[in-house]
Parts: structure tokens; C-alpha cells; sequence
């Protein structure tokens, strides 16, 4: 009885949860890693790769400089004229190259992708992020801009930037903005779609990663696949005044620093002093907490993505749907007066049926014991709470049966059979009848006749 209540409460839940975790799972499989080699790679044809955007731009006349390391990237960037640097991975770039970012002179565009509030945070931005969204959203550009009325409806929305406090240009309902600080003009894009191989064909895309990236002659395009550790530490590397100043006059001779420099040394020369990023309060790790609360800073709220508290929380609205579906209390049963009088007969035969639904032989079974033992313990002069064995060693000695075969049948259960059942409930009814002097003591029920 109690397996198959066990399973008719555990079995839809099983369900649920299968379907929830198994969903749960295959999005993830699904999700690109930013640390894989092909993610946003423009050598990459994998579906998470952007060969196609680094064609388009290519046949565009626009010239793309791959760098693997933030401040090579940051290096040719103060050096140069007008640029777009395209950083595919802000979580991974070191928090002290982020802060870096804005301070880049004002003919280069920043482009980030997707990056987190603590990337922001990093970078000095206070720009609360909404999401990410379970997929990218394709919602209308709602903006004027080149690039965005050009590729109209396109899959940006997964993240979402509240820059109000920022002279923005807000498009896709805040999915793609894009603002000036003074230097670098900084654009956030909320999902990595658009420049994806296997997303450029769908809506907008293709136009819009073109457009975006497009407006200057060149394309620093940074590919990093693992966290950057921070700067080393090495002579002659500027001060954090040179670095926080990278091409400050915007002649390009990226002053502070050799501006002819390439390859490896153009990446070391702004690395400056490592504990970059940390003289303002700011950390590896620490840089980009932002604002929060005690609970979603907490180390457990950031030890599962939010898709695994959302399962938590289906899955406990679908237990209180389950037993709102099935009329079942949470707690205790709680006894209650019933609003009309009931017939005994009709009680007992309302319970009968309830038994026999549930296949609750022994319960049903004991209820007939328990009555039998407070009806001879009244015949005895005994309490009505005198233990079975008590009133067995009575019964036994009246009826001349042995002790353990008049316990077991005022304690023992059956499971076997509806007419073990029957057998055994005629046996007890027939002993307290015999005891109380109203009958003989018959075996069963087809042995002889009430006297």
C-alpha cells in the first residue's frame, strides 16, 4: 500500500523533473563555450565560429589584425587611426585590460560582446545588465543608426544594458547601445549571434556584425579562449599614468609608449605594473562585483547559473501544483466535525469501499483489532489502553487457546488475500462474541453457527 501511494506521488514528479533536467541539459550542450578555440574564432568555420564575418569584412576592403593577448590588441589600437577593437570574450580579458578600454584616444570604437556586469564594472561603467535571456531575442532596432536601420529585426537581445546615465544610443531595447566616454566610444551587443557562422543568415545578423564592425578602415579583432592571467611585471613598462593614457593627444603615436613597436613587444609595453587595476579597490576577481545584495553575491548563488535556480523553483511549483491537482494537504490530517449527521452503517461501509480502493488489508484489519481489544478490556475491567498482550493473557485463558495465537489475532495484519481478510476479521468478531458470552468461538467464518 505504502509503495503505491510512494509511487502515484513520486512518479509525476520523476516526470517533471526528467523533462526539466534533460531540457536543461541539452541547452546547455547546446550553449557555445567561449573558452573553445572556435567560439567567434575568424578562422573558424565551426557554427560558433565568424570565418563568414571576417570574409564579409575582408571583401568590405576593411583590414583584420587577429591578436590573442588584450594588451597587444590595446597597444595597436593607441598606436593607430580609426579602429574597431572587437573583444569576443570580455570575461575572459584580464579586468586590469578592461579598465584599459575607455581610455583608448577617440577615433577607436570598442565593441564587447555580451559582457557581464562585473565586465562593466571593470571597465568603469555602472551599467546594470539585465539577464541573459534563455535564447537571443530578434526584436526591431527602434533606432536610427546606419547599421541598425540597415539589418532591421536582429537576434541582439539576450542581454540587456540600462545605460540612462550615459549619452547612449540604445537600439534593440537596449540590446545593442553604444556611448561615448570621452574617449574610446564604447558599444555593448547582448548576445554573440549576430556574429556566429551558423546564426548569420537568420533575420538581420550578417548585416548588423558587418555594419557594426565595418565603419573603420581596420579591425583589431581580439581571439582569447582562456582566462588572461594578470600582466607580469617587467623593466621599462609604463606607469599607470602612461597606461591610463594610451594615445592621449589622438595623433596615433600612442604617446606614453612606442607606437612602432609590434608583435610580442606591442602586446608587453602597456601591461604596466601588475597590481593594475587593484590601486583603485579593484582586484582580480573583485574588480567587476558591482552593486548586489547578500544573497545573490553570495558564493552559492554564483556557484550555479540562474537557470539551474529557475529548474529548482519549476520544480517546486510543480510539487504544489501536483497536490493542488490531487486535493492533497501539505501537512497532518486535522480532524474536523462533519456538517451533517452520518449513518454508522453508511460510515463504515464509505470506509470499507476506501480500504478495498486502496488495497488496505492490514488497516482495515486493525481497526476491527483495536475495537476488539477496548471491548475486552471493558469485559475485563481493564483500561481501554491496557496493551495487546495484557488482554491476550485474559482472552487466552478464557477461550483455552494459547497466548501467541490469541495475540496475533488481536495484533497480527494479513496482505495476502481480500478473503484472508474476511477470514480473519470473522475470527476476531467471533472471539469477542464468545468471550462476552453472546456466542460460541468459531475458526472462521463457515465453521458453525451464531447460538
Amino acid at each position: 500500500m505504502r509503495s503505491r501511494r510512494w509511487w502515484r506521488f513520486a512518479l509525476p514528479l520523476g516526470v517533471v523533473a526528467g523533462l526539466a533536467l534533460t531540457t536543461g541539459i541539452v541547452h546547455a550542450v547546446e550553449q557555445p563555450d567561449p573558452t573553445d578555440a572556435s567560439f567567434l574564432s575568424p578562422t573558424s568555420d565551426a557554427g560558433d565560429g565568424a570565418r563568414l564575418l571576417a570574409a564579409d569584412l575582408a571583401g568590405a576592403g576593411v583590414r583584420v589584425s587577429v591578436r590573442t593577448r588584450s594588451r597587444e590588441a590595446i597597444a595597436e589600437a593607441a598606436a593607430a587611426g580609426p579602429v574597431t577593437v572587437f573583444v569576443t570574450t570580455p570575461g575572459l580579458v584580464h579586468p586590469s585590460s578592461l579598465d584599459l578600454l575607455s581610455t583608448l584616444p577617440p577615433q577607436v570604437r570598442v565593441v564587447l560582446v555580451a559582457p557581464g556586469e562585473d565586465e562593466l564594472a571593470a571597465a568603469g561603467f555602472d551599467i546594470p545588465v539585465r539577464g541573459p535571456r534563455w535564447t537571443a531575442a530578434a526584436p526591431q532596432p527602434g533606432c536610427s543608426t546606419d547599421f541598425a536601420s540597415a539589418a532591421g529585426p536582429a537576434a541582439v537581445q539576450r542581454r540587456q544594458y540600462g545605460a540612462a546615465a550615459y549619452p547612449a544610443v540604445r537600439c534593440y531595447d537596449d540590446a545593442l547601445v553604444e556611448f561615448p566616454t570621452g574617449r574610446a566610444t564604447i558599444t555593448l551587443v547582448g548576445a554573440a549571434d549576430p556574429f556566429r557562422n551558423d546564426r548569420a543568415d537568420e533575420h538581420g545578423n550578417r548585416v548588423l556584425a558587418r555594419g557594426l564592425l565595418g565603419r573603420d578602415p581596420t579591425v583589431i579583432w581580439l581571439d582569447l579562449h582562456e582566462r588572461e592571467p594578470a600582466p607580469d611585471d617587467g623593466a621599462g613598462r609604463p606607469n599607470r599614468e602612461d597606461e591610463q593614457d594610451p594615445g592621449a593627444d589622438g595623433s596615433g603615436d600612442g604617446q606614453g609608449r612606442d607606437g612602432d613597436r609590434s608583435g610580442d613587444d606591442a602586446g608587453q609595453d602597456p601591461a604596466g605594473d601588475p597590481q593594475d587595476g587593484q590601486g583603485d579597490g579593484r582586484g582580480d576577481g573583485e574588480s567587476a562585483q558591482g552593486g548586489g545584495n547578500a544573497v545573490t553575491d553570495s558564493p552559492l548563488a554564483r556557484a550555479f547559473p540562474p537557470a539551474v535556480w529557475a529548474t529548482l523553483a519549476l520544480l517546486a511549483l510543480a510539487a504544489l501544483a501536483l497536490a493542488a491537482a490531487s486535493a492533497r494537504r501539505l501537512g497532518a490530517p486535522v480532524a474536523e466535525p462533519l456538517p451533517v449527521r452520518v449513518r454508522a452503517a453508511e460510515t463504515v461501509r464509505g470506509l470499507g469501499g476506501l480500504y478495498q480502493r486502496a488495497g488496505a488489508r492490514s488497516t482495515s484489519l486493525a481497526t476491527l483489532q483495536s475495537a476488539a481489544r477496548r471491548r475486552l478490556a471493558e469485559h475485563y475491567g481493564l483500561d481501554a489502553d491496557t496493551p495487546t498482550d495484557e488482554v491476550a493473557e485474559r482472552v487466552a485463558a478464557t477461550v483455552g487457546r494459547p497466548v501467541v495465537e490469541v495475540r496475533h489475532l488481536l495484533g497480527g495484519g494479513v496482505e495476502d488475500s481480500d478473503e484472508e481478510l474476511a477470514r480473519a476479521a470473522t475470527t476476531v468478531q467471533n472471539l469477542v462474541r464468545f468471550v462476552t458470552g453472546q456466542q460460541h468461538w468459531q475458526q472462521g467464518p463457515d465453521e458453525g453457527n451464531e447460538t
